[in-house]
């Protein structure tokens, strides 16, 4: 027989796995955000599709990556670029351990959602913090993903066309990123277009060849309140690298190279997103 209690918690159980779903739902939905853009070094105009934070995971199921996919192939990119968090690590609280482990469903719905990706200069990507915190996950990734066509960019660079090269570094607060290694590979009087997880990182590239730098990792704050801003942000400079293009400087938010910060796609810790939207990015570089 149920008790009055029993039956109040299991109303509530049912009531919050409807809540969930619904959050689930509401915070995959995103934008479509389009950016003309002087890229010097550029001979012919480029399109570029950029994707970032995805954190599949329990909370961003693969329905979300395969909507987020179809929508940057309906853009006709010329090239494909995720910077980072392709998986989320979770999240875990001082004492009360493990809230939740996102990393697990099986990884099968990620890589088949990103083997669609069509792109004639190909499909790359950097690792992120959460990838990081999964060294096997990320491990398997490493293997899997170029399978289908993607390719991972860790402290390397390649030319995708001949008046462009692309590089990419690992994660700044969780791996080993190495520019020199990444730009190895670079001829003067060309395009170069770096990749790097978090924009705290874009310092680093103080006096190396880039012409911009693309990143992801604050989510645009997540959430963000009017004034107030955002409660939290994962970034050594607060809230500088909420989102969109920066341009060099000497004060925090004023990096030594041009960079671009995207809010991302996916969520992390809440599923939920307020004033900080979900986006795929369009960028249409053009010669300068």
């Amino acid at each position: 027989m149920f008790s009055r209690r029993r039956l109040l918690a299991l109303l509530g159980l049912g009531a919050g796995g409807v809540g969930l779903v619904w959050a689930r739902e509401w915070a995959c939905r995103f934008e479509v955000n389009r950016h003309r853009w002087v890229l010097s070094g550029l001979e012919r105009p480029l399109r570029v599709v950029q994707m970032s934070d995805l954190h599949y995971g329990a909370l961003v199921p693969a329905g979300a990556v395969r909507a987020w996919v179809a929508a940057a192939n309906g853009q006709n990119p010329d090239l494909v670029v995720i910077t980072g968090d392709l998986v989320d690590a979770g999240v875990r609280l001082p004492g009360l351990g493990m809230l939740y482990r996102a990393a697990t469903p099986g990884l099968e719905g990620l890589l088949e959602a990103l083997g669609q990706l069509r792109a004639p200069l190909g499909v790359y990507a950097v690792w992120g913090n959460h990838d990081n915190s999964l060294p096997e996950i990320k491990s398997r990734l490493a293997k899997e993903l170029p399978r289908y066509g993607v390719e991972p960019l860790s402290n390397r660079g390649l030319w995708v066309r001949d008046d462009l090269y692309l590089s990419g570094v690992d994660d700044y607060w969780a791996g080993e990123a190495d520019p020199k290694a990444a730009l190895a590979g670079y001829r003067p009087g060309r395009a170069s277009l770096a990749l790097a997880h978090n924009p705290d990182y874009w310092d680093f590239y103080y006096g190396f060849p880039v012409s911009l730098v693309l990143s992801g990792h604050t989510h645009g704050g997540q959430v963000y309140l009017p004034g107030l801003g955002a409660p939290w942000t994962p970034s050594y400079y607060g809230q500088s690298y909420l989102g969109g293009f920066y341009s060099p400087g000497y004060s925090p938010g004023s990096p030594p190279v041009h960079g671009f910060v995207s809010r991302g796609l996916g969520v992390t810790l809440l599923p939920l997103r307020v004033n900080a939207p979900a986006e795929l990015v369009v960028f249409d570089f053009v010669p300068g």
